[in-house]
């Protein structure tokens, strides 16, 4: 298997015509964002789903030539494999995708402290730890952690998977039970702050990068909802299930959440105005 990933690889970075080829058939799902030459053969077995793939041929990238970089796009690929596996309904089923998310962005933060990657993909994992268990006590525990690391992220360059994570990390926490807040005050030092306003804020920091992000639109959706204001959550869901699929390997399945959480609740809003 790890033969024949690195024949694809070796292929794919010294043979020009065959490169071109394949980028002639992939065009259309080519992955939004910049990507490395290194890395582009990974991200293209990613937009078809094939995640092990890109993982075997990564690894096998990594073992020979470590580096932060590596296993920060690592711990990115256990992360859509939760969702290309379906797993991501079920917190018994997630979290083996979580611990080898959250095991590759600290080997990346061992390589390099600074590393951007690195830091908002461990900020997720955590966040992803604390949001399986379903409790509010674990999320305020893991709050700050969650926070320090999607903030380094962003401030080492404005990483948008760091904004990403602290818009749902505003939007958890502003949704903390008032009750166990007060509670929460007698054992943290500092509770962190948190708002829907800011979550929205982070949001649109990842729209201004990248505009063509349908998913986001659901990520804002939601956070009106928390809010109760109906009218925007749906006006942001018609968005993202109106716009072009993000160039993103788990687009179609982040849509289809959206469509599955907000669609009937719209459709129910629009009917009751």
């Amino acid at each position: 298997m790890l033969e024949n990933i690195a024949q694809i690889t070796t292929e794919l970075l010294d043979g020009r015509d065959i490169a071109e080829q394949v980028l002639a058939v992939s065009e259309e799902r080519e992955f939004a964002e910049v990507v490395p030459e290194y890395l582009r053969s990974g991200y293209r077995l990613l937009m078809a789903g094939d995640a092990n793939a890109a993982i075997a041929l990564w690894q096998e990238i990594y073992h020979r030539y470590p580096s932060a970089e590596i296993c920060g796009h690592i711990s990115r690929a256990h992360c859509y494999q939760m969702f290309f596996q379906n797993h991501y309904r079920t917190p018994a089923d997630r979290t083996p995708h979580i611990r080898e998310m959250r095991s590759w962005a600290e080997r990346a933060l061992t390589l390099n402290p600074n590393s951007s990657i690195g830091h908002a993909m461990l900020s997720f994992a955590i966040g992803q730890e604390a949001l399986i268990v379903s409790s509010q006590r674990k999320i305020l525990a893991e709050a700050s952690e969650i926070r320090h690391h999607a903030e380094q992220a962003v401030l080492i360059d404005n990483n948008w998977v760091g904004h990403f994570a602290l818009g749902i990390w505003h939007r958890e926490l502003a949704g903390i039970n008032p009750a166990l807040r007060a509670i929460a005050r007698f054992f943290v030092q500092k509770l962190p702050r948190a708002s829907y306003a800011k979550s929205i804020e982070h949001f649109q920091q990842v729209l201004k990068q990248y505009p063509e992000n349908n998913f986001i639109y659901a990520e804002m959706a939601y956070t009106y909802e928390r809010m109760g204001d109906m009218r925007q959550a749906c006006a942001m869901y018609k968005r993202c299930i109106t716009m072009p699929l993000f160039k993103h390997p788990v687009a179609e399945q982040m849509t289809r959440i959206a469509v599955e959480r907000m669609g009937k609740k719209c459709r129910k809003a629009t009917a009751a105005s």
